[in-house]
């Protein structure tokens, strides 16, 4: 089994979710009593998400960057940002690790056109800054060929709310899944024909969310592939 290398702490819960969801995917696929070979660099997500709130992804680019380097140096094989967000910079940290990396967006819109290939039109929830930056619409949009229904600016404002308040802070309630699944109609109302969950602090509320479409948790999607990539000879 490879090692993998994953950048965490951008927040802390979701790198919480992936540690489970690869243990378990791993377990399954090898039984007994195998887990995850992983190093896992977790950053403070304070000063990463101050950078990016002042304008400054370069700052947050750079910590990741660095993030890299140590996970290179500390004997990983892969690696693996555990953020939809902060794949804005997946090229820079391939590059300084000089590892394979898996990427969430090509994952998904690969998961996604293998098992829903009718699907046109998807319905997009992330946060500000991952929608502004183009990897969603390389891998979704022109790669895999779905029209991406996005929020407009007022439920772009809200989902940062809930994103980086209860549950940057591991605080995921049924109040907040409410919330989103206003947002989720809204996608529908739209033209949605499915909805993906683009930021990892969402999966913490599939319990709640039933939208009466097919809902695809990036954070799973991703952690599969993480594994398939660490098992494969």
């Amino acid at each position: 089994m490879k090692t993998a290398g994953l950048i965490g702490g951008v927040a802390w819960p979701s790198t919480l979710g992936y540690y489970r969801l690869l243990n378990e995917h791993v377990q399954r696929a090898l039984g007994g009593l195998h887990s995850a070979r992983c190093v896992i660099v977790s950053l403070d997500f304070a000063p990463v998400y101050a950078d990016m709130a002042a304008g400054n992804p370069d700052g947050a680019r750079k910590q990741m960057e660095a993030a890299a380097r140590q996970l290179r140096a500390a004997g990983a094989e892969l690696v693996a940002i555990l953020a939809n967000t902060g794949h804005f910079a997946a090229d820079e940290v391939q590059a300084a690790s000089g590892l394979p990396l898996v990427h969430i967006a090509r994952e998904t819109a690969a998961e996604v056109r293998a098992t829903h290939p009718s699907l046109r039109r998807l319905g997009l929830l992330a946060t500000g800054f991952a929608l502004d930056a183009p990897f969603f619409g390389q891998w979704l949009g022109e790669s895999a060929g779905f029209e991406l229904v996005r929020p407009d600016a007022g439920e772009r404002r809200a989902l940062d709310a809930a994103i980086f308040g209860p549950l940057a802070r591991g605080e995921a309630t049924p109040e907040t899944a409410a919330e989103i699944s206003v947002l989720c109609g809204a996608l529908i109302a739209r033209g949605a024909e499915g909805i993906v969950l683009g930021c990892t602090e969402l999966s913490h509320l599939l319990p709640w969310l039933s939208p009466g479409v097919p809902v695809f948790d990036s954070t799973d999607i991703h952690a599969r592939a993480i594994v398939r990539e660490m098992i494969h000879p």
